[in-house]
């Protein structure tokens, strides 16, 4: 059950997120203090925050719907929060570890990355 509210959470959390930075990058890129100087730096919002995001969203509602992807998707996604927080901690030791949002950000990712490692350790013990 709770395997179920996590992926809910998660298709609904990436599929705002990641629909926001698809369909309207502009507004997506002030709430969160980035910044769009051409054509090619909206492509990329759009792909790396827009299309990665959404595509999380999707295999989570997937995964909510085929028990079967829910070891895959964790998987998948223990690997990209990884890599986020690898950069987080970067970011940190160079000093520019300087907003709320940040910080929030970072906790939201931790959370995540627990549970991730914590689910994916309970299904190595269920025999059936």
């Amino acid at each position: 059950m709770i395997n179920k509210i996590f992926l809910a959470l998660t298709a609904i959390t990436y599929g705002w997120l990641g629909g926001w930075a698809l369909f309207n990058p502009s507004d997506y890129v002030s709430a969160v203090g980035l910044s769009i100087n051409s054509d090619l730096g909206s492509a990329e919002l759009r792909a790396v925050y827009g299309g990665i995001n959404f595509l999380i969203a999707l295999y989570a509602l997937l995964a909510f719907f085929k028990t079967k992807h829910e070891k895959t998707f964790f998987k998948i996604l223990l690997f990209i929060i990884s890599g986020i927080l690898l950069g987080r901690f970067v970011t940190l030791l160079f000093g520019e570890f300087t907003s709320a949002f940040l910080w929030g950000f970072t906790a939201f990712e931790i959370v995540y990355l627990t549970f991730l490692y914590t689910a994916l350790k309970r299904m190595e013990k269920n025999i059936f």
